[in-house]
């Protein structure tokens, strides 16, 4: 880990965005929380100082283009030049089908996280030009390796995936590297909340991976850090899966061969 950068961090107010910036303030990063929930930001930024990190809180909507400029303009000259980037803000989506899918759902869906992502990836890429350097780590999905039932969603992330994939050539000419994370279902407070609501199976939740075991958000976060730290100096264009082997058991268990009892 490069220490002394400053690291921001959207959707750092719960979940993977909380666990990842706990774990660049434990490294000696100064990390801006950005989250659209001003309250939930500030109670991870104390966290992180009761700690003995330093942290700086910031409200934002990724969704809007202009505000997105504003947060850089604003970090780079209240806090200092950005070095990292971690853009974990996004919404979920219940399975449905294309028919059933509300419209404006849908493009709220792609428009916080497909159009987020390209705005805060340009706006901090295009200001770490400036300094040869920077890291930024996306999040995509699992979603964005299969077909699911949730069609803005899964749309939403498959567009990321490419999009880290553009955006790792277009910028690694100025030593920016750019990739992305693919988390499988993660025991988030969102997913937690669409457990409780019966919305999530946390058994088929459990069961779905090689593992067979729940993932939660520090899973996640490490290997974020991972792909930001100096051990992933030649890593970019990339989506790591972290996802207990949801991919690969996905397409061994489709093998017609792989019934019960197969193998054992």
């Amino acid at each position: 880990m490069s220490k002394g950068r400053i690291a921001v961090v959207t959707g750092g107010g719960s979940g993977i965005g909380q666990a990842t910036a706990e774990l660049l303030a434990a490294a000696g990063e100064t990390v801006v929380v950005a989250d659209c929930n001003t309250d939930a930001a500030e109670g991870v930024a104390e966290k992180l100082r009761q700690a003995g990190g330093t942290a700086h809180v910031r409200t934002i909507d990724v969704a809007e283009d202009q505000a997105v400029e504003d947060l850089f303009d604003d970090i780079e000259t209240s806090v200092g030049p950005v070095g990292a980037v971690v853009h974990s803000a996004g919404i979920l989506q219940n399975a449905m089908t294309t028919e059933r899918t509300d419209r404006a759902e849908a493009d709220r869906v792609m428009d916080v996280n497909y159009r987020g992502t390209w705005s805060v990836n340009v706006a901090a890429a295009r200001r770490m030009k400036a300094r040869q350097a920077g890291a930024i780590v996306n999040l995509a999905s699992i979603n964005s390796f299969a077909v699911m039932p949730i069609p803005a969603y899964n749309i939403s992330k498959v567009a990321v995936r490419h999009l880290t994939e553009i955006l790792a050539c277009e910028y690694g000419v100025h030593g920016i590297r750019v990739n992305a994370v693919a988390p499988t279902y993660t025991i988030t407070p969102a997913i937690q909340a669409r457990i409780d609501s019966g919305h999530r199976d946390p058994e088929a939740i459990r069961n779905s991976g090689a593992l067979k075991m729940l993932v939660r958000p520090r899973h996640i976060a490490d290997g974020i850090v991972f792909l930001l730290s100096e051990q992933a100096a030649a890593i970019t264009g990339v989506t790591l899966p972290i996802d207990a082997g949801w991919c690969v058991a996905q397409a061994y268990n489709g093998y017609p061969a792989a019934v019960e009892g197969f193998g054992q």
